[in-house]
């Protein structure tokens, strides 16, 4: 009899626990739910029209373009022009390199250096200027020299190059063969130096910076884009003493962080172009839990600075979530507000409070305390 008023008492016991467990979780649930009710109307600013704009006219940075600069040092054209040091073979009937020749109709091949003037040295006839000239134009030039003046006869003048006077540029950076090149004149050049060079590697520019110099001791350096990863934007024309460095291409990313399964940096290809909720997707999607219904998108401009817009991902606003496109280094983030903090606290206790009522079992058998807690 006392055995059974001992387990009619722990059964009373048992329930009572029982009633006081479920009693406290119901009022902490109470309680989350009330924080929720009060702190879940907090919500961010969302962009106005001015940040928009700005948002807008940010990012990505690319390489500035002088185009009056490029415009002045782009390749006039493909045609030999002589430089001093170059030696001209000259082929030209003999009565012009003598006063009395054997025979009159015989051609001779005369050589000759440009001088440091520019200027080469002609028989009888002296110096003529013939530096930052093409072939075409010095026969002509010698031609002039000797008739009528010399010979009643208009010659036949032939001016070939023999020997190129070369000058060094120098190439740095994601080429297949970097170093110092000596290059004639009409290959003093950009895609002349970088076949020279192998070259860009595989993996692509982004792109290419000529640091130039000049007699003043230098000029600010012109960059170039690079299309297509392997092109340059223009052909330049290259002096001595140039350097060229041509940039490695750094893989486009965008990040996504904040309340998203997996968070992280994501590839973004050239040719496409996401908008925040494929960007979100790229993450796993959003935190149900959490249930975010802002997201803040950041971009840098070309001066620098971080410029960020807040949009509601119901398309409320002033631009509708869906139609916001990002672009590479943007950072895509789901913030934590009032609200999902709210929620994330109101999961892990009623998870806990869940837990710990399913997990607790209360026995009492044989007058012993069997209790099991999983």
């Amino acid at each position: 009899m006392e055995v059974c008023r001992q387990r009619l008492r722990k059964k009373k016991f048992v329930n009572q626990l029982k009633i006081n467990s479920t009693v406290s979780a119901s009022f902490v649930l109470m309680v989350l739910f009330t924080l929720v009710l009060l702190t879940g109307c907090k919500s961010p600013k969302l962009v106005d029209s001015e940040q928009y704009r700005k948002f807008l006219d940010a990012g990505p940075v690319m390489p500035v373009l002088d185009r009056d600069a490029l415009l002045q040092a782009q390749v006039a054209d493909d045609i030999y022009r002589v430089v001093i040091g170059d030696v001209l073979t000259l082929h030209l009937p003999s009565v012009l390199t003598s006063v009395s020749p054997q025979y009159l109709d015989e051609i001779t091949n005369y050589s000759c250096r440009v001088s440091k003037q520019g200027e080469i040295t002609l028989p009888i006839v002296g110096q003529i200027k013939v530096a930052g000239k093409d072939l075409d134009e010095i026969e002509q030039l010698i031609i002039k020299a000797y008739y009528p003046k010399y010979v009643p006869d208009r010659p036949s003048i032939i001016a070939q190059v023999a020997e190129y006077h070369t000058q060094s540029v120098s190439i740095i950076g994601a080429v297949n063969a970097a170093g110092t090149y000596r290059l004639r004149n009409d290959e003093m050049s950009l895609i002349a130096l970088l076949m020279k060079a192998g070259g860009i590697v595989g993996d692509g520019a982004s792109a290419i910076t000529i640091k130039k110099t000049n007699a003043q001791g230098g000029q600010e350096p012109l960059i170039l884009p690079v299309k297509g990863f392997s092109i340059p934007f223009a052909d330049i024309a290259l002096a001595k003493g140039d350097i060229v460095e041509v940039e490695p291409l750094t893989p486009e990313v965008f990040t996504v962080i904040g309340l998203v399964r997996r968070p992280g940096a994501f590839p973004y290809p050239s040719e496409s172009q996401y908008n925040v909720f494929q960007a979100i997707a790229f993450a796993g999607g959003v935190n149900d839990v959490a249930d975010p219904q802002y997201i803040r998108v950041y971009r840098m401009n070309e001066a620098g600075e971080i410029i960020d817009a807040t949009f509601k991902l119901d398309g409320e606003g002033i631009a509708n979530a869906s139609t916001v496109k990002i672009r590479p280094g943007d950072v895509v983030s789901l913030e934590q507000t009032s609200r999902t903090k709210s929620r994330l606290m109101f999961a892990e206790v009623f998870k806990f409070n869940f837990g710990m009522a399913s997990g607790v079992q209360y026995r009492y058998l044989q007058g012993r305390d069997t209790t099991t807690r999983e």
